[in-house]
C-alpha cells in the first residue's frame, strides 16, 4: 500500500456493457436509446434554464412573425 494516495477519490463503479449481438446487449441498446429520447433537450440536473429561455424567444419571434404579417396584409 506504498504508492496508494489517502486523499485520492475514490473510483466510480464500472458498468460492464453485455457481449454484442446478445439478446442483453439489444435491451441495453433499447433501454439507452428510450433513455436519451426522453431526456432529448433536457439539461440533465441544471435546472433546464436554456431551454426555457430558447424556447421563449422562438415563441417571442413566432408571435412578432404572425403580428408582422397580420400588419402587411
Amino acid at each position: 500500500m506504498a504508492n496508494h494516495k489517502k486523499t485520492a477519490k475514490p473510483r466510480k463503479p464500472q458498468r460492464h456493457l453485455p457481449k454484442v449481438g446478445t439478446p442483453a446487449n439489444d435491451a441495453h441498446r433499447m433501454k439507452q436509446s428510450r433513455r436519451d429520447v426522453v431526456d432529448f433537450g433536457v439539461n440533465s440536473g441544471r435546472g433546464g434554464t436554456t431551454t426555457w429561455v430558447i424556447a421563449a424567444i422562438v415563441i417571442f419571434l413566432l408571435v412578432v412573425g404572425v403580428v408582422g404579417f397580420i400588419a402587411l396584409t
